[in-house]
């Protein structure tokens, strides 16, 4: 058999253990001999899990919502050049909206996202063919597979392509929507349009979500550690919020608040074990109990994370909201001119609990289905469902009429630091404004901007001649 691609999976067992996902891609075997067993295949989905979690969490990748949006600052430099704030060189051309498409500090999320979405299709692609797994099971993988393609995209979408409303008829630039494995040095894929971007993971959805069993593919971890019916639900509803299609916005998170048993966090457990009771996707730590996000944020042990919450998001909160609790203070040497003082910053607390790899929690669906209320003009049921976060929060319920600006004001509150915000500035036309502490040459770009979006890598544009680079780049 003529090999299409070098595909790497995950080996080893998959019995029950704290990390199913221990075991580094690296050994590079046939497809053919790989895929043609029910245990090659889990062990390749194990293996798109792993590499999901590795391109997600990446700094650039997972601070871009907070970063361009104003949520985050910077902690001063603790070893060269001590006590100087200044960005993270491997996000500080983001930091300015003005990213190298030579030497994208998004390289790797871009190509290794492809190379995830190009391994799931494989799966999709041998999985009839596997002689050893029932119907019921052949079901559940294709669920999950089919979910992890379009989560991928949608991802890569959020970063490469204008909003779906930025054109009127969604003619613009979208994304290259890969649903067949590419054969190196012949398939050379465009990029779509955004409405026959959006068209695709429409598609992808809505053939995993009734595909889901009762149980994840693989019998390790936790049910939330996967692609799940509800989790694809959650992906489906937020797809359908950039559309503008806010009906069935409203009717994927309405059924996932009624009928998942996912309730949420209460206000008592809230502050110390975070989202862990409302968590509906979370990718598991590692071995040693770490996670990405424990180095990219948290505060402790002799070192500290390069950013802190801006008091832009923090002096937000009212006086009597417990989620100013998820912060802790710390006094750092700062460089102020010539001479070192102590200065406050402000470092999470929430990815110290139980909560690791979050991606969804049910607080967002709350939001998401008060956006859709919102603009049915059902402002009761949309109230209600802002005022259950405010109340959780140790708050009044809301004194003034509910708007977008008040709703999305609500939601910053209570997401950050969780990769969120810039995108809701962006569906919705809003310009960016980041005040305090900025140090950007680029603070408050105004709404549209070809740089809110980031540039497609060169290496992939000189490799693809069918790809288009985004405008301003």
């Amino acid at each position: 058999m003529k090999k299409i691609i070098i595909l790497a999976f995950a080996l080893g067992s998959l019995s029950s253990c704290k990390d199913f996902l221990r075991i580094e891609p690296v050994q590079q075997i046939s497809i053919k001999t790989e895929l043609s067993t029910k245990k090659g295949v889990l062990e390749a989905l194990n293996g798109a899990y792993y590499n999901l979690r590795s391109t997600e969490f990446t700094m650039a990748a997972f601070t871009y919502g907070d970063l361009l949006s104003g949520n985050l600052n910077f902690s001063p430099n603790s070893g060269i050049n001590p006590g100087v704030v200044s960005p993270p060189i491997n996000v500080d051309l983001l930091y300015d909206f003005d990213d190298d498409k030579n030497s994208s500090e998004l390289a790797y999320f871009y190509g290794d996202s492809y190379a995830l979405i190009n391994n799931l299709n494989l799966i999709l692609e041998n999985l009839d063919a596997v002689p050893d797994a029932t119907t019921e099971e052949k079901n559940e993988i294709k669920a999950e597979t089919l979910a992890l393609r379009a989560y991928v995209h949608f991802q890569l979408y959020k970063i490469y392509a204008q909003n779906y409303t930025y054109t009127p008829d969604a003619s613009h630039m979208g994304i290259a929507y890969v649903n067949k494995t590419l054969k190196v040095g012949i398939d050379y894929p465009a990029r779509n349009t955004a409405k026959e971007t959006f068209n695709f993971l429409e598609a992808d959805v809505n053939e995993a979500i009734p595909l889901f069993q009762n149980s994840p593919a693989i019998p390790a971890g936790e049910a939330k550690n996967f692609m799940s019916k509800y989790a694809t639900e959650v992906l489906a509803a937020k797809i359908a919020l950039w559309k503008n299609d806010w009906q069935t916005a409203f009717n994927y998170s309405d059924d996932i608040i009624k009928n998942s048993g996912i309730s949420l966090a209460l206000s008592a457990d809230y502050l110390s074990t975070f989202a862990v009771k409302e968590s509906i996707l979370e990718l598991p730590t590692t071995a040693d109990d770490s996670s990405y996000l424990d180095a990219l944020y948290n505060f402790g042990n002799g070192t500290y994370s390069e950013f802190t919450l801006s008091p832009d998001v923090f002096n937000l909160f009212e006086t009597d909201d417990t989620r100013k609790m998820l912060y802790e203070k710390q006094s750092l040497n700062t460089k102020v001119g010539s001479a070192t003082v102590k200065l406050d910053y402000l470092f999470p607390t929430k990815y110290k609990t139980g909560t690791k790899g979050l991606i969804y929690r049910l607080s967002e669906v709350y939001f998401i289905r008060a956006e859709a209320a919102l603009h049915l003009n059902k402002i009761t049921e949309a109230t209600q469902d802002v005022n259950k976060i405010r109340n959780r929060a140790g708050l009044a319920d809301l004194n003034i009429p509910l708007t977008i600006d008040v709703l999305l004001n609500e939601k910053r509150k209570e997401f950050p630091m969780e990769n969120k915000y810039f995108f809701d500035l962006m569906r919705n036309h809003k310009n960016v404004v980041r005040n305090s502490g900025c140090i950007s040459t680029n603070c408050s770009p105004t709404y549209p901007n070809d740089k809110f979006v980031a540039p497609i890598p060169q290496s992939a544009v000189e490799i693809n001649s069918n790809i288009i680079q985004n405008p301003g780049y």
